[in-house]
């Protein structure tokens, strides 16, 4: 009768709350020999949403709940284990959620994701800089393997790491300090296949290549990730179904990254010294009616080795060795 009980209050709960793709199933999913009831369901809206994923101790009548709930524009989601769930007692819970809401495990994130993580741990704003009003040095090095298209995955991650990519709640102490970094990679690919590297540039030296979000360069058998839109980091689209990367133009060793940010009509330039790995975030919002990087017949941005910037009604224009000489006096570590 309790059980009965139960499913009809979460009928109920759906129904009211407007939540899609649920399902309910019962089993003795911690082994104790009692019924529990395991329940998921999407919740969302045009711009956020997620799974939610619950099972109910049949025994205690506890609840335990994990969600990749939030924004569509984020690459990246982490995921806190609540204290109950860390519990040796709640491990098979813990396990059972896990099998319904996350993609396939990694122990180690590859070049792309590391170079968010990386980043989260070295980037600073400047207030008073000539050109840029953020800095990531991610210290990133060559991988020399064959490119992998990244995919969907997550990492176990705790601690300093942990902290720097998540505001912890004061709730979680510091032994429960667990949890699972999801990344969410199929935004990366302009088609299901997953095989969308589109080349941008090149030269002697480099070719650069990027995807809808991320931008590789690839010297002879080696490559490396230099940008990715990160919402929490570098900013991105509202959605990750909209490119944010317009355009990648190379000059010698650095890159200039248009960043679109779509639907508020205004864009970003990145300057990124491809050796070093050093970014630099051009202080500037741009419309995307007033300016552009030579990439159709509208008023160029780029010309010759001078960058000219319409700002507010007035036309500044800037030598690009002086803005790649500062770019490389903004090393946050020492190599």
């Amino acid at each position: 009768m309790q059980k009965t009980l139960t499913l009809i209050f979460y009928l109920i709960f759906c129904q009211v709350f407007g939540q899609s793709d649920s399902k309910i199933s019962l089993g003795d999913f911690n082994n104790d020999k009692a019924v529990d009831t395991l329940k998921s369901f999407y919740e969302g809206g045009s711009s956020f949403g997620g799974k939610h994923v619950q099972i109910i101790n049949g025994k205690t009548n506890e609840m335990h709940e994990l969600t990749n709930d939030g924004c569509f524009c984020e690459i990246k989601k982490t995921i806190l284990i609540p204290s109950e769930l860390n519990k040796t007692e709640n491990q098979l819970f813990l396990e059972t959620i896990k099998e319904q809401l996350l993609p396939e495990k990694k122990n180690v994130p590859d070049p792309s994701l590391d170079w968010i993580i990386r980043s989260s741990f070295s980037n600073n704003k400047l207030d008073n800089n000539s050109f840029f009003d953020l800095i990531i040095d991610p210290q990133t090095n060559w991988v020399n393997n064959k490119f992998e298209y990244p995919y969907n995955y997550y990492i176990d991650i705790k601690g300093d790491t942990l902290n720097q990519l998540h505001n912890t709640p004061k709730r979680f102490t510091k032994k429960d300090n667990k949890g699972f970094l999801v990344y969410y990679a199929h935004n990366h690919y302009r088609n299901k296949a997953g095989d969308s590297l589109q080349v941008s540039d090149s030269n002697s030296l480099y070719k650069t290549f990027h995807t809808s979000h991320g931008v590789v360069v690839k010297k002879e058998d080696f490559y490396k990730w230099v940008f990715i839109s990160d919402f929490s980091l570098t900013g991105a689209p509202e959605k990750l179904r909209w490119e944010s990367i317009k355009s990648v133009k190379l000059f010698d060793d650095y890159l200039i990254v248009r960043q679109d940010l779509p639907p508020t009509g205004t864009y970003r330039l990145y300057v990124i010294n491809i050796e070093t790995g050093i970014c630099g975030r051009v202080k500037y919002d741009f419309s995307s009616s007033n300016n552009t990087i030579d990439d159709d017949k509208k008023t160029s941005l780029i010309q010759g080795k001078s960058i000219i910037l319409n700002i507010e009604e007035k036309q500044l224009k800037y030598k690009l060795k002086n803005i790649f000489k500062e770019l490389d006096a903004q090393h946050l570590t020492k190599k």
